[in-house]
């Protein structure tokens, strides 16, 4: 089980999920860029909301986010960020409006939430 009590699950893919919706998701992205529908899928990728830096010489880690896809969708050309949430922590929000921030200036950035 996760920190949030789902059940982990495996996609076709043998790949490890944190629930059977994301597997399922999973599944279906698989199926998309066989077809062609999207390209460079990825499982888990990590964006940098903040780069580690230095203060009063002390080191301060970096904060990323880790989505659970990304790819991109080759008919409305854009490179999207996709998240399968039951529960949307505060902290996961938080790191939403980050990411969001950072790619507000690309006109082919997408963010969705299943």
């Amino acid at each position: 089980m996760s920190k949030y009590h789902s059940i982990k699950a495996r996609c076709e893919q043998n790949h490890v999920h944190d629930s059977k919706k994301e597997a399922r998701r999973c599944n279906d992205l698989n199926l998309l860029e066989k077809a062609g529908k999207i390209k460079w899928l990825k499982q888990q990728p990590i964006f940098s909301l903040q780069a580690k830096f230095r203060w009063r010489g002390k080191g301060i880690r970096a904060i990323t986010y880790r989505a659970d896809f990304s790819y991109f969708d080759i008919e409305s050309k854009m490179f999207t960020v996709e998240d399968t949430k039951g529960y949307r922590t505060e902290l996961y929000q938080l790191k939403k409006k980050l990411l969001i921030f950072r790619m507000r200036d690309r006109d082919d950035f997408l963010f969705l939430e299943s």
